[in-house]
Parts: C-alpha cells; sequence; structure tokens
C-alpha cells in the first residue's frame, strides 16, 4: 500500500511539474482585424448590405459573449462595387496596410475568382458568405466558404419542381458576362439531365441589359414546361416583370441570386410562383436561427434574409476558429477553421467538408403571398 501511494504521489507530482514547466497559452491579442469585402454600392448591392448586417449583429454579440475572451473585433469593411479591380485593390490594402487574420466576403464569384488568389498567396484564410460558382474554393486551401455551392442545392431544387410539376421541356435564360450565371447555368443543365427533361432553349444577355424580351420571346416559342432564370438581383427584377408581361405563365425557377427579399419588394405580383434552392429561410426551425431572426429584427427593425443570415453564421464560424486556436494568426486560423464540425449555425449544424465546401441543409422555397415559404 505504501508503495502504491509512493508511485501515485510520484505521478501527481510529475504532472504537476509538467504542467508549471509547459509554457501558458499566449492570450488572444486585444483587438483582432477582420476583413469584410462586400459590394456595397450599385444594382446588386441588396446582397452585401444584408451580409454586413448580419456581420456586424454577430460581431456585437460575440464581443458581449466574451467568445474571445476580453479581446475585441475590429471589422475593417471595405467595398468592393461588384468590380473585379477593386475586389484585388481592396484585398491588397487588407492584407498588406491593415494586417487582418481573415477576410469575409468578397459577395460575388466573379470577384473572388479575381480576388481570391491574393490572399491564398498571401496565406490570409477567407470565408465566402454567398459565392456559390463552381471552383470557388479550389483556388487554395486558404479559401473556404458557407455559402452552399450550387451543385448542392441545384439538383434538390430541381428534383423538387419535377416531381410537382412533371415538366418534359426547359428553357434557360442566363447572363454571359457573370461567372456565378455562367457556372449555375450548367449546373442546371446537367441537373435537367438527371431528371430527363430536355432542354429546348437557352438565351443570354449582358451585364446592364434592360430589355429581355427578345430572349423571352425565342425562348417562349420553344414551349417549355418550366423556365430557369441565372441573374443576380439587379437583372432579375426586370427579368421577371418582362416574362410575366409577355405572356409566360408556367413556373420559373430562379437560381441563388432570386433569394433577396429586394426581389420580392421591386417584382411584385411577378415573383408569384418563383422556386429557389436555399440553404435558410426565415421560418427555419433551427433554435440558432430563431434567435437569430429576433435579435436582427431588433437591431434593424426588418427581417433577415439568406444572405444575412450566411454573413452572420460566418462570423461566428470565423470566431470559433479564432477561439478553438488561440491565436489571430492566418495559418492557425485556417488550420482551425478546416477542423470545424458539428457547429451549431444559423445554418443548422455546420461543417466544412475535404474541400472547405459546407455542409449544410438546403431547402426548396416558393413565393407565395409575396414571401418565401417551403415548396411542397
Amino acid at each position: 500500500m505504501l508503495i502504491k501511494k509512493s508511485i501515485f504521489a510520484a505521478t501527481a507530482l510529475a504532472a504537476a511539474l509538467a504542467a508549471a514547466a509547459a509554457p501558458a497559452a499566449a492570450p488572444l491579442p486585444p483587438v483582432i482585424k477582420i476583413g469584410v469585402v462586400e459590394t456595397l454600392t450599385g444594382d446588386n448591392s441588396a446582397y452585401g448590405i444584408s451580409i454586413r448586417k448580419g456581420i456586424e449583429l454577430a460581431a456585437q454579440e460575440i464581443v458581449a459573449s466574451k467568445l474571445l475572451g476580453s479581446s475585441q473585433l475590429s471589422l475593417v469593411v471595405a467595398d468592393d462595387k461588384a468590380d473585379k479591380q477593386e475586389g484585388i485593390s481592396v484585398y491588397d490594402k487588407l492584407i498588406n496596410e491593415d494586417k487582418v487574420s481573415a477576410i469575409i466576403g468578397p459577395t460575388l464569384s466573379s470577384t473572388a475568382f479575381a480576388a481570391d488568389p491574393i490572399a491564398q498567396s498571401a496565406g490570409v484564410p477567407v470565408l465566402g458568405t454567398s459565392t456559390t460558382a463552381v471552383g470557388i474554393t479550389a483556388m487554395g486551401d486558404y479559401i473556404f466558404r458557407d455559402s452552399l455551392p450550387q451543385a448542392a442545392v441545384i439538383p434538390g431544387t430541381l428534383a423538387a419542381v419535377a416531381a410537382k410539376y412533371k415538366p418534359q421541356k426547359a428553357a434557360i435564360l442566363f447572363e454571359s458576362d457573370q461567372e456565378y450565371s455562367k457556372s449555375e447555368a450548367e449546373v442546371f443543365k446537367t441537373a435537367l439531365a438527371a431528371q430527363s427533361i430536355q432542354l429546348v432553349g437557352t438565351e443570354s444577355y449582358n451585364k446592364g441589359d434592360s430589355d429581355f424580351r427578345t430572349q423571352l420571346q425565342k425562348l417562349s416559342a420553344r414551349k417549355p414546361d418550366i423556365y430557369i432564370f441565372c441573374s443576380l438581383v439587379g437583372e432579375a427584377i426586370p427579368v421577371l416583370q418582362q416574362a410575366r408581361e409577355i405572356g409566360i405563365t408556367q413556373p420559373i425557377v430562379g437560381g441563388n441570386g432570386f433569394n433577396s427579399p429586394n426581389i420580392l419588394a421591386n417584382a411584385k405580383e411577378a415573383a408569384e410562383g418563383l422556386v429557389v434552392g436555399s440553404s435558410w429561410f426565415i421560418d427555419s426551425p433551427v433554435s440558432a436561427s430563431k434567435a437569430f431572426v429576433a435579435a436582427f429584427k431588433a437591431k434593424y427593425g426588418s427581417a433577415p434574409d439568406q444572405f444575412a443570415s450566411q454573413g452572420y453564421a460566418g462570423l461566428y464560424i470565423l470566431a470559433t476558429a479564432i477561439k478553438n486556436s488561440l491565436s489571430a494568426d492566418r495559418a492557425a486560423i485556417r488550420d482551425a477553421l478546416a477542423k470545424i464540425k458539428g457547429l451549431d449555425t444559423t445554418l443548422g449544424t455546420f461543417s466544412f467538408d475535404a474541400n472547405r465546401d459546407p455542409v449544410c441543409q438546403s431547402v426548396p422555397l416558393v413565393v407565395k403571398d409575396g414571401k418565401y415559404a417551403l415548396f411542397q
């Protein structure tokens, strides 16, 4: 018995000495800078403004809850103006002058393809909260996103449409000089083939166009059972309005760009019946989402949308990585982001896969009485 006690005492003493000798974890710096790059002006600013609001709400909560101890989050917000060169310039400043630990953004996939390689080369983690095009995370191991890629949303949305409407033929309209729209159109084509729905017509337009009647009439002449529109909000509103004006009554399926309340507010009756896929909807039963909706309404006096939710979740995901890494070091945050698994967020239980893409649920929605509702 005496021998056992001696062994126990020696083991305990060794453990205590080892603990005393081990260096204490360095505290997080008093201020942690996070770059926020969004489209805040121009036709497509609705997305970026919503994301920024979600991020700012999350930052307020994270500091108040002391998730990062006594550290303060400093958001360095920049407007990329939906311009590739502006995005590159903004990234360069954030990385080399502001010395941010990580970047959230940019809003559009086209800007991401131009700017994200700058961050990858500099070893700065980027978390996209609205970039859905094919190939975003393939740009490098520092590039992440919490926005579901098109290939993770469109097949399920189209399957739900096929089950309800039994379409035999489809037509697609997309923006030809926008990477997001071109990529989305290709994903829709693959999904149509998987559902054995014949693609009878494809038309395109250029950014800034305002009259889409010629393209819509060409598609209408092919007599499709459903129409698929791949547009950002600036063009999505007149596309919907003009489609209804020329007599298109068939179901319309929109891409991710149609997930904005601005479309409902401005397209009005023309948006009724529009079907979209989303990672989030306002009546989500997820507890974190319910709390987010209430807090967002209290802070801003309006309801959040999918993009606000993804921005809000994005900062919490990033803050969790900082907390887990016990560091504001860029490489340490990158490594901690890659290990995020089973995190409770507004998007539900969230993880990153091996390609740094999100693992979370998508849902098909339909515009009913001016609101997004579950498509059933």
